[in-house]
């Protein structure tokens, strides 16, 4: 795609360059430490329905912002409109990950054989990246381009049995665009700002404090209406999805 037509999508995104990287400055995409960086994102999933009908209704959008931290062993995610909190930490080779509930100030914390037994064990760089590396690899790239002083490369192409188009800062290694289209399913995040970690504006929400629950102990607790809660979500809502 043209630069102007690169810009133009940043613009669209409401796309802030970050001044304390330098200009051209690149990273590898598939590194195993991405740069420290904070970002705000917006994702909007619309549905297709052909219920009572032959041609295809799209169904109202829903919008959701949420908030990224990442360093080198922890990345932070939350939706503020949603209460709710996820922190990823890797300890050597080890995955550990916190489903923070900032309303009840409770947490629910996922070792690493939980998370494998949940199927729900995804690699550090996909969770860095927000996107799976090797998606981006099956993928057509485009030259790098320049845009406010910032790197930033397209591409397009199918892969895991879906339509995309992604955008990234090759700065920040953050995705300014991912669209992802498959079935009836239309999903977009855009960046709507991003900073190098020590500049955000917004730190995550403290969960210390909170009581913590291991899920190896939920049974225990079968009848906490907090724990009857969050059980309810798991066999759908578990997992890194926007």
């Amino acid at each position: 795609m043209a630069a102007v037509a690169v810009s133009a999508i940043l613009a669209a995104c409401g796309h802030a360059p970050v001044r304390q990287v330098a200009a051209g400055a690149t990273v590898d995409l598939a590194a195993d430490r991405l740069p420290a960086a904070a970002a705000e994102y917006r994702t909007t999933v619309a549905m297709q329905s052909t219920e009572h009908s032959h041609a295809a209704e799209v169904l109202p959008a829903e919008a959701v912002l949420w908030r990224f931290w990442r360093d080198a062993d922890q990345i932070v995610i939350e939706r503020p409109q949603l209460g709710l909190g996820e922190l990823w930490q890797r300890d050597g080779k080890s995955l550990i990950h916190r489903k923070l509930y900032h309303a009840e100030r409770r947490a629910i914390e996922f070792q690493e054989d939980d998370l494998k037994m949940l199927g729900s064990h995804p690699a550090w760089s996909k969770l860095g990246l927000l996107l799976d590396p090797a998606i981006l690899a099956g993928l057509i790239a485009e030259e790098a381009t320049e845009s406010d002083g910032t790197s930033v490369r397209e591409y397009r192409g199918s892969a895991a049995g879906a339509e995309w188009h992604v955008i990234v800062r090759l700065d920040l290694a953050l995705p300014v665009l991912i669209e992802r289209e498959t079935g009836g399913l239309s999903e977009r995040t855009e960046l709507l700002q991003a900073y190098v970690l020590a500049a955000a504006p917004w730190p995550p929400t403290a969960g210390d404090s909170y009581d913590n629950i291991d899920y190896a102990d939920l049974g225990d607790k079968e009848y906490d209406p907090f724990v009857i809660k969050v059980q309810a979500q798991y066999g759908h809502d578990h997992g890194h999805s926007h």
